[in-house]
This record gives structure tokens, sequence and C-alpha cells, in this order.
């Protein structure tokens, strides 16, 4: 990240900036507030095998790197597709407020003061060792 330049006092942020990140967060701040059930997975719905079978509904999701799954009810399906999709609405939010986060902190504050340039690989000087 190119954020992080030689600065040894306090980065200014234009006050129009940082007002647009503290209103940007608080939108999305307001997104999290009063989420529904939540739920991770998916709903699925496989159709009969034979013509007199009945249609069935499975929430899968992983857990500890296995896939788990359940038989539903179609009311529990839908209260499931319900929570999940509030869910991935709420993780996509969480992610913006994430990326806010990091930008107002990133350029708002004073970073850390580099040793030294970085250089292309073929331009730094190779150490020769002892004795050769």
């Amino acid at each position: 990240m190119k954020r992080q330049e030689k600065t040894f006092g306090p980065v200014h942020v234009s006050p129009s900036l940082l007002r647009r990140l503290q209103a940007a967060y608080r939108r999305l701040e307001q997104a999290v507030n009063g989420q529904p059930w939540l739920a991770q997975g998916s709903v699925n719905v496989v159709a009969p095998r034979s013509p007199g079978g009945n249609v069935t509904y499975t929430w899968t999701r992983k857990i500890r790197a296995k896939t788990a799954t359940v038989a539903l009810s179609e009311t529990q399906a839908q209260a499931f597709k319900t929570a999940i999709a509030a869910n991935r609405c709420l993780e996509e939010a969480l992610t913006h407020l994430r990326e806010v986060s990091q930008t107002a902190l990133l350029d708002s504050l004073p970073g850390v003061s580099r040793r030294r340039e970085d250089l292309p690989r073929k331009q730094r000087a190779k150490t020769v060792p002892k004795g050769a």
C-alpha cells in the first residue's frame, strides 16, 4: 500500500473528506442496527424424483471445514432464506465499514517513516559473502 509515506507529524485530512467518511460510516452503521434473524449457508430446494413425491428443503452450511446439512419444512426454509439474505447484507455492510474505517485511520493518523525507498530487485546491492 502506498498510503504509508514518510510522515513525522499528524497527517491533515481535508475536513470534507473526513466528514464524508464519517457520514458513510454512520449510514453503514444504521444498516447494521435492527437486523432480523441471521444465518449462514444456503437453502436448497430438491424437486421430487417421482411424480407423486414431495419437494424437500435442506439448509447447508460449513462447520469447521465440513458441510452440515439439515432437513427443513417449507416454513422453515422460507425463514432461513430470509435470515441468510439478511446475513449477506450485514456481511456486505461490515466489509464497507471496515474499508471506510481503514481509509479514515490510514489517512488521518501519522504513518511510519521508511528507512529506504523500495528499489527494483535488479538495482539492489548484492552482498558478497566473505572469502569469496
